[in-house]
């Protein structure tokens, strides 16, 4: 059964940092996340939340503020049977309280809106919000239902109609029932959004943890970037004796562990020693090269063998030359770039891990840890502990501020776990100086103690009041082991706390994975399965697709100035999304016949009625810009260019652009009349509105990356050099260039073949080698930017026929 909950616009990035909703009075005692929820009239019942069997129809107070009615469906199914209670029924609509927290899910679980505009400024709103982490990941079910004026006639076809209206208009009649006595059980709230706190943290942690090797380059890296910051920022633009000897030593030692890691170096060195050990004279690898390096022909020789290039720390040095702003944030751009490299090396062979394996939570409040990597006493006792929140009695009764409040709780349960043992041992002398640390401010080595769960600990007492604090930490202090120190910060600071920044890996990562994840967390923590859990996938072309671009958004967020009705608003919407898709492409020859059949008296001409005999509209070939138009130019042929070639031109270049106002103009008259209404205030909109206009082309788009050869698409994925040019529009600026160095290392990967460490014996088939390809990007920080469905059916499109 469906039940509809009335709230407000106001509400909704507090709904979605939570992914709930509470009675209003949990708020302002629960102690997390948002403490002000705007009440609205059909749903003001202090303890409970009011929820109808029909949708509600209903106006609200703006409070000055851009606010409006927003309702949210919930699946009775997915609750346990006697979770929301039946108080009455008027009109045939019943009436249903629930005096708990509301836990949504994607699977089931809708928001509507009554107009476009109010569901735009909502999703402009959540993208500035850093608490809210599911505004993408429910896309798909953030939908628009308008409300049909009804003349007379609608209203007895009504009154006489066999079937029951789906909604019904509200007023305060529906609420004239007794509320019967109510618990409050925000508690329970509390121990829930830290345990899932807990769970999400330590999964991202695990997933995101890498070798000691790597740690090490990690930690080198921040620290000599640090030293030539302050170096290249200081009045002398020069080192002091201290920061020099750190760079000699941290560039020796980078290299050093780079040279061990590096898939190139291993490669070079087992490539010389072949070559060398077959010289004539039967000389030792070693003499050879020191005879080479005598005669200053060592790397004449590399470069004659065909050894690899790689990457030496060393050239940070030559920032100090200029000791400008340009040097430094060049060589410190190849310095993160090889760390970067060693990273995916070490990601890429890992596979996700599963909740279910790592933590069990028994009867929804009890943590057992089943990570078989570390021993859990310990750690399993600290987290009970600070989900139940120990520390705050602690920093209450001494007065004293929350590290060392943390610091003495930890040391506590050590102490009571060792017994005995306690007084004599390492773990008390470590402990003791953590704690004088931040008494007296006195010395801490950090690594003193061999174990990794405690050091874990003392990083967060450290800097725990901040994840990107912490994580920073970890970093630069070498850790390799996230998992710990993260599953504490979320059991300690909770679910609501955690940002969308840190989240998205894995909130919209691969889907299926995070389905399976879910489904884990959802059943462990409540006690109940959700069935038929799938995903909803956004709609292209019609209300469930979120405009992210600034023609959509501009049209969208004026809707009701386009079209007043709003029962013909649908249309408009759909027509603006298809255009705004058609828009967005890259190389679309359907983009291109949209535009060009609009230039007036065409239609009649050669060159079109080829065009059309070719059905290119509906070719689903992928094209750079010059096979674009050269493909164009073939199907119209000479005779036709001969008094086309002007208009095919300017069609070809409109196509081009992103964000046009013409070329976008000349899309949508192919969905809406340009007669119509609606199409003349959309074209009088754009003409006053500000759109940025760009032309996306090889030549302006090339990077260090990019390789201008001959394409090869239709053939082999994992030698495609040039794929990046039609995935680029479908990856965030922000992260285009890390993108394509991780789609470089697993091409380079893929083509060692047999020498490959990680598939070796991988199928090279492009179905296969897609999946693997998607696999290895969702494991990366910025994947939960990504559409990696989207981007797995286009590569699909392109090299799977």
């Amino acid at each position: 059964m469906k039940l509809y909950i009335p709230t407000c616009t106001l509400n909704f990035n507090n709904i979605f940092s939570t992914e709930s909703i509470s009675p209003l009075s949990y708020y302002q005692k629960r102690g997390f996340g948002n403490k002000r929820f705007y009440s609205v009239k059909s749903n003001n019942i202090d303890d409970a939340i009011v929820l109808y069997s029909k949708f509600p129809r209903y106006s609200i107070d703006n409070l000055d503020m851009e606010n409006s009615p927003m309702v949210i469906e919930v699946e009775t199914d997915d609750y346990s049977e006697d979770f929301f209670l039946k108080v009455s029924e008027k009109d045939n609509v019943e009436i249903f309280l629930c005096q708990h927290t509301i836990y949504l899910n994607p699977f089931h679980s809708f928001v509507y809106f009554d107009s476009y505009e109010s569901r735009q400024g909502v999703l402009t709103k959540a993208e500035q919000s850093l608490e809210n982490k599911f505004s993408k990941l429910y896309s798909a079910n953030l939908l628009v239902k308008t409300e049909s004026k009804k003349n007379l006639l609608n209203k007895t076809l009504d009154f006489f109609s066999q079937t029951e209206s789906g909604d019904f208009s509200w007023s305060s009649s529906y609420l004239n029932f007794d509320v019967p006595e109510l618990i409050s059980d925000y508690q329970k709230d509390i121990t829930i959004d830290r345990l899932k706190g807990f769970l999400y943290s330590y999964l991202i942690g695990a997933n995101q943890s890498v070798s000691s090797e790597t740690s090490q380059l990690k930690s080198i890296a921040k620290n000599l970037r640090n030293i030539l910051s302050a170096v290249v920022n200081s009045p002398e633009k020069k080192p002091t004796t201290h920061q020099d000897e750190a760079l000699v030593e941290g560039i020796k030692e980078f290299n050093r562990i780079y040279s061990l890691k590096d898939e190139d170096s291993i490669w070079n060195r087992n490539s010389l020693k072949e070559h060398l050990s077959t010289n004539p004279i039967g000389a030792s690898i070693e003499d050879c090269v020191k005879l080479l390096k005598a005669w200053n022909f060592f790397d004449v020789y590399c470069t004659r063998i065909q050894l690899r290039k790689t990457y030496d720390a060393n050239e940070l040095w030559t920032c100090l030359e200029y000791a400008n702003s340009d040097a430094f944030n060049r060589v410190i751009g190849n310095l993160q770039y090889a760390v970067k490299k060693i990273e995916l090396y070490d990601l890429a062979s890992r596979e996700k891990k599963s909740i279910g394996s790592l933590i069990k939570i028994e009867d929804g409040s009890s943590v057992t840890m089943v990570d078989p990597s570390f021993k859990h006493n310990f750690y399993q006792e600290l987290i009970q502990s600070q989900i139940r929140a120990e520390h705050l009695k602690i920093m209450e009764e001494n007065g004293v501020e929350e590290p060392l409040a943390l610091a003495f709780n930890g040391g506590g349960i050590l102490k009571k776990i060792m017994g005995d043992k306690w007084e004599t041992s390492d773990v008390s002398t470590y402990v003791n100086s953590l704690l004088s640390h931040f008494q007296e401010n006195a010395s801490f080595d950090l690594f003193s103690i061999d174990s990794d769960v405690v050091t874990s600990f003392a990083a967060f007492c450290q800097k725990g009041d901040n994840i990107d604090r912490l994580s920073e930490y970890l970093v630069q202090c070498g850790f390799s082991n996230y998992k710990l120190a993260y599953g504490i910060y979320g059991a300690t600071r909770g679910f609501a706390s955690l940002p969308k920044t840190f989240t998205s890996s894995l909130i919209n990562g691969e889907r299926e994975y995070y389905k399976v994840t879910y489904l884990n967390i959802h059943e462990q923590l409540f006690g109940t399965i959700i069935v038929n859990a799938e995903l909803p996938l956004p709609k292209q072309g019609n209300q469930t697709n979120v405009f992210t671009s600034e023609i959509g958004s501009k049209i969208i967020s004026n809707i009701s100035k386009i079209e007043p009705k709003p029962a013909k608003q649908t249309n408009v919407v759909n027509a603006v999304s298809q255009a705004v898709n058609l828009e967005d492409a890259v190389q679309s020859p359907r983009a291109f016949m949209y535009i060009y059949d609009s230039f007036k008296g065409i239609k009649n001409t050669k060159a079109y009625k080829n065009l059309l005999a070719a059905n290119f509209e509906n070719d689903n070939g992928v094209y750079t810009p010059e096979n674009f138009k050269s493909k164009i130019y073939q199907i119209v042929g000479k005779d036709g260019l001969k008094s086309q070639k002007e208009k095919i031109d300017k069609a070809i270049e409109l196509e081009a652009k992103r964000q046009d106002s013409e070329a976008f103009l000349r899309i949508l008259d192919n969905f809406l009349k340009p007669t119509d209404t609606a199409y003349k205030k959309i074209a009088s909109l754009l003409s006053n509105a500000s759109i940025s206009q760009h032309v996306v082309s090889s030549e302006n788009k090339k990077t260090d990356f990019q390789n201008t050869s001959a394409y090869t698409i239709g053939k082999i994925f994992v030698s495609d050099k040039n794929c990046w040019k039609f995935l680029q529009n479908n990856i965030p600026q922000a992260y285009r260039q890390e993108f394509i160095q991780d789609l470089n290392w697993f091409q380079d990967e893929y083509a060692k073949g047999d020498a490959s460490r990680y598939y070796a014996h991988a199928s090279h088939e492009n179905s296969a080698t897609i999946l693997a390809f998607i696999r290895y990007i969702s494991k990366k920080k910025y994947a939960g930017a990504l559409r990696l469905d989207e981007i797995k059916t286009y590569l699909r499109r392109i090299y799977v026929r």
